[in-house]
């Protein structure tokens, strides 16, 4: 039996995670908020009202940030309030809805990462397409996807490690408990029941370098890709899904194959 047992989602891109109980996943989007915000690095043109598909490295993110990892992050999307902590201290606390206040959040990260003035990140909000309709998020693919990991894999992967893999590394929006390890390749191409939502996953997620970086102390300590590769032959850990039917998935619902 496949039961959900983490919901994640992502507000800003590179930062850490907002655990849910539940989540209503609406056709052809994005887990709600998931990488609405995002810090584009100080050359990256973006146009909030045509927003297009960049890839990550135009952002900030723990592919080359690692000290990112060493913030713990809340933001509250009602308010917009965005409240940084390191080592348990608050070190940043504002609202992102004026420019002074943006600018002072940027201006965090400028000196946090020990950029120059011309490397100053700004910060940009994913906005609804005009075209498409569909609502922006600076994920790693073009695509509106779901990303599933099974719980179950990463523990037969520590196992060949001999060594505790945190399953945040992945950023997942769903921790599935699976039945065996690795069976969610076999559900490429398949129709799935998430709670009364129904997606088909398309692809495996390849990992890149951003799962290098232990997230409890933000060093690079394991390389999981040649890791991944050496005792699988692959790169790949998880799979990204596709929401067609929108509806309500809440923890310890069930995950059925259509």
């Amino acid at each position: 039996m496949n039961i959900i047992k983490h919901i994640t989602k992502y507000p800003i891109k590179g930062l850490s995670g907002e655990s849910l109980e539940n989540v209503f996943l609406q056709t052809n989007q994005v887990l709600p908020g998931d990488r609405e915000f995002a810090f584009a690095r100080s050359n990256v043109n973006y146009d909030p009202e045509n927003p297009v598909y960049l890839k990550k490295t135009n952002f900030l993110a723990l592919v080359k940030e690692e000290k990112l990892a060493k913030l713990k992050t809340e933001f509250n999307s009602s308010s917009q309030q965005l409240k940084i902590k390191i080592d348990n201290q608050i070190v940043l606390n504002e609202k992102l809805i004026n420019q002074e206040n943006i600018s002072n959040v940027e201006y965090f990260f400028q000196k946090y990462l020990n950029l120059s003035h011309e490397e100053k990140p700004m910060l940009v909000r994913g906005m609804e397409n005009k075209t498409s309709r569909l609502k922006h998020s600076f994920s790693d693919l073009p695509d509106k996807v779901i990303s599933i990991i099974n719980l179950k894999s990463i523990q037969d992967f520590e196992s060949k490690l001999d060594r505790q893999i945190s399953p945040t590394r992945f950023r997942a929006n769903f921790l599935i408990d699976g039945n065996e390890p690795w069976e969610e390749f076999d559900w490429i191409g398949k129709k799935i029941a998430l709670g009364s939502s129904i997606l088909k996953v398309f692809k495996r997620t390849q990992r890149c370098g951003a799962t290098n970086v232990n997230p409890e102390n933000a060093e690079r300590d394991i390389n999981i890709p040649n890791e991944i590769k050496n005792n699988y032959g692959h790169f790949d850990l998880g799979v990204y899904a596709q929401v067609i039917k929108g509806g309500l998935v809440s923890i310890n619902d069930r995950l059925e194959i259509i």
